[in-house]
């Protein structure tokens, strides 16, 4: 198997595809901030997937589930909050510009301490920008800081209101464990076992390789064509192949180029 076949091929298919779905989701006048949250992340997932495409040394258990967590807890809070455009999108909106206001405080803080003074046109500029880019969507005033949740629930209550619990419990819980660099994935990608008997063989750390695997990116081939599912449900947006489509399609073609190729040698 050709790699850089499978990769060209599969990005050019996720840029039509996007456009694809995108050109079909008419979008109401009253609900343009709506359309623009769900439209920011329809594109970050596809995004996420041709990144994790384009870095084949990524397709392992170290770096792979990185952007597979990203990709399960974008498609948790989409899932969740096309069940109530009215007000859904509209919370993940205003908390990110909360979240941001409260970045520039803490910037503001930065600029009254002596050690900082060097950077303080450095900091403005981050200040200004920051300023310039909430006030192109909210007056600053009327944006508020919570420091909670955007959507006053956890990530597991999203997805059992969202039907997606199973999603929560093998393959976001899991690769948060590697995201958190938590011990389930820590002692098995980052230790090995001792060969001192009396060490009792006890984990010691090493830096280990693992071999690379397209699987990863078949999950992340999985996890778009779910998002364009949720499209397909919610607006009608149906394309002419889904992602799980085109690799099937790819891998047949793949072996029926080896089989051909194997006939060919035996004659």
């Amino acid at each position: 198997m050709d790699i850089e076949e499978l990769v060209s091929g599969y990005v050019g298919y996720l840029v039509d595809s996007f456009d694809e779905v995108w050109t079909q989701v008419k979008i109401p006048a009253d609900k343009l901030e709506a359309f623009s949250a769900i439209g920011g992340l329809l594109s970050r997932q596809v995004t996420l997937s041709i990144e994790l495409a384009q870095a084949p040394s990524t397709w392992n258990g170290h770096s792979a589930p990185l952007f597979l967590r990203s990709m399960t807890d974008l498609y948790i809070t989409l899932a969740w909050m096309m069940d109530d455009l009215d007000e859904r999108p509209q919370k993940y909106v205003m908390h990110g510009l909360g979240e941001a206001k409260l970045l520039i405080e803490h910037y503001k803080l930065l600029l009254e301490k002596e050690e900082y003074q060097e950077d303080k046109e450095e900091l403005q500029q981050m200040i200004d920008f920051r300023e310039h880019w909430i006030n192109s969507q909210r007056r600053d005033f009327f944006v508020e800081v919570d420091v909670g949740t955007w959507s006053n629930l956890n990530c597991r209550k999203m997805a059992q209101e969202a039907d997606c619990e199973e999603l929560y419990n093998f393959a976001y819980t899991p690769f948060s464990q590697v995201a958190h660099s938590m011990w389930p994935h820590v002692s098995v990608y980052n230790t090995t076992r001792c060969k001192n008997p009396l060490h009792k063989h006890h984990l010691i750390p090493a830096l280990l390789e693992v071999p690379l695997d397209p699987d990863y990116l078949y999950r992340a081939c999985k996890y778009v064509d779910k998002t364009y599912k949720l499209f397909e449900k919610h607006f009608g947006a149906s394309i002419k192949q889904m992602p799980l489509d085109w690799w099937g399609s790819f891998w047949e073609s793949v072996s029926v180029e080896q089989s051909e190729k194997s006939d060919s040698n035996d004659t």
